[in-house]
């Protein structure tokens, strides 16, 4: 098999708030004072990133990437213990460095940089526009900042907008009219956040999924967080079908004929998965189902695609043709418009070798 970084690839599931650079992160958090965060720093990351200040270069990096190191390593287990931790560490830690114009527009543009290090050609970054207006931000001076950030890269990219499942119907039809405005980089209208205080398929959501569907001709697709912490019901099962819902956010615990968009490193850190040998996505994927390969986000995972891919080839045995099908199926189920996904579609039959 081809060097897995050199393998091109397509990623439909990332979230730009659980990507940011863990080194980025510190320097912004001495902008701004480590003492504001409510969730505690530990000590000796302080203290590596402090002593990194007083030391020549290259010993100054070094102990940079030594603090960014365990800065993550610290995230990635609070977070692990519970998914109200997941979600806390998101909020305390990530949001209140995401509240200007520039530090927006640095975090996108250095997630396209990693994802041009990682092989990708084609990805699609969800992010939720009103968790970045607590200092006062507009919702068209987040787009537009994040837009400033991935507007330079190199190979496609489009947006997904999400409304959260505490939120309701006005800040809904908030999110459409943004994504309808912003529709040349919008290509994904999707419900997310908590499965468990808020199931299924809101009602308040979908009225507004359906009209942002319909006003933009269909350019604009929907997708749903479902299935990832608990099984669906028939209603939510009947809404996916009727309504022609054609990619499900995880949707592990359930049993889809749409697009799954599976990331498994992920699943094991919130919990839903014990160990990587005993994800089902091996079990989709052979059972014939329409299986994608994502990583959530890079900084509680640890991991950017590549090392999903070594993880999937060293524990299920996947080879060349197997990332090929997954990718092709990523492809035709994104929001790329047709030119896009024939230069793309060439490039993955070329490097995979069919």
């Amino acid at each position: 098999m081809p060097n897995m970084r050199s393998l091109p690839k397509i990623m439909i599931h990332e979230h730009l708030d659980c990507s940011p650079r863990p080194d980025t992160m510190l320097e912004l958090w001495e902008d701004i004072g480590f003492s504001r965060a409510k969730i505690a720093f530990p000590a000796h990351v302080l203290e590596t990133w402090e002593r990194a200040r007083h030391e020549p270069e290259p010993n100054r990096q070094r102990l940079r990437r030594q603090a960014a190191k365990e800065y993550r390593q610290f995230l990635a287990g609070f977070a692990s213990q519970s998914l109200a931790n997941y979600v806390n560490a998101i909020g305390d830690h990530i949001l209140p460095l995401m509240q200007s114009p520039a530090n927006l527009e640095r975090i996108s543009r250095e997630r396209v940089e990693d994802a041009v290090k990682d092989g990708i050609i084609g990805m699609e970054l969800r992010f939720a526009p009103q968790l970045h207006t607590m200092t006062g931000l507009s919702l068209q001076e987040v787009m537009d900042a994040v837009i400033q950030g991935v507007r330079r890269s190199p190979f496609p990219i489009k947006l997904v907008v999400c409304a959260l499942r505490h939120e309701n119907g006005d800040m809904a039809r908030r999110l459409a009219d943004l994504s309808l405005q912003y529709q040349t980089f919008v290509g994904v209208f999707d419900l997310a956040a908590d499965e468990e205080a808020n199931p299924g398929i809101l009602d308040w959501w979908l009225q507004e999924a359906l009209r942002v569907r319909r006003e933009s001709n269909n350019r604009i697709l929907l997708t749903v967080h479902l299935a990832e912490t608990r099984k669906p019901t028939e209603r939510d099962r009947e809404l996916v079908r009727r309504f022609g819902i054609g990619r499900i956010g995880h949707g592990i615990k359930g049993d889809w004929e749409q697009v799954y968009e599976v990331c498994p490193t992920s699943n094991i850190v919130t919990g839903q998965v014990r160990a990587y040998d005993e994800h089902p996505i091996d079990r989709f994927y052979r059972e014939g189902k329409k299986v994608t390969v994502n990583t959530d986000g890079t900084l509680f995972t640890g991991v950017q695609l590549t090392d999903e891919y070594i993880k999937l080839s060293k524990t299920f045995g996947w080879k060349a043709d197997d990332f090929h099908k997954v990718n092709m199926t990523a492809l035709e189920a994104s929001s790329f418009s047709e030119a896009q996904k024939a230069r793309m579609r060439a490039k993955l039959e070329r490097e995979y070798g069919h």
